[in-house]
């Protein structure tokens, strides 16, 4: 009869360690922050996996926690990376130099614009809010 009852307390203790560990796993996994590398080169952006296409649609997901890293490789040019509408930016970034911030995405889907300040004309592209985690 003894037997039983310790197989049955392991089993709830087996039970108890996954539901806290899946509870620790979710609760680190909405704690992430997703990196996202931005290239500033010549009078366009680029994102550091994609050199080819120009000022790029950026998706994210409201409620996400990003970070935006730039990267600025045009000579004798500093950008800056704003994303006005949510009140981020960073301050001018000069060639061969790295700036970052970090933001958590406001959770109201729409469009945004993203711009280096500088040179809004050209260097601008547009950030895509979806419906929350």
């Amino acid at each position: 009869m003894r037997a039983k009852t310790w197989t049955g307390a392991m089993t709830i203790a087996a039970a108890v360690a996954l539901v806290a560990a899946a509870v620790v796993t979710s609760a680190g996994a909405r704690e992430q922050v997703r990196e996202i590398h931005l290239v500033a080169r010549g009078m366009a952006f680029y994102l550091d996996a994609d050199p080819t296409t120009a000022n790029p649609t950026i998706t994210l997901q409201g409620g996400e926690r990003v970070r935006l890293v730039l990267r600025n490789e045009t000579p004798g040019i500093d950008h800056d990376l704003a994303i006005t509408s949510f009140g981020v930016g960073l301050t001018p970034v000069a060639v061969g130099h790295v700036a970052a911030f970090d933001l958590e995405v406001p959770d109201r889907p729409g469009r945004h614009e993203y711009v280096c300040r500088p040179h809004a004309v050209m260097m601008k592209g547009t950030v895509v809010v979806e419906a929350g985690l």
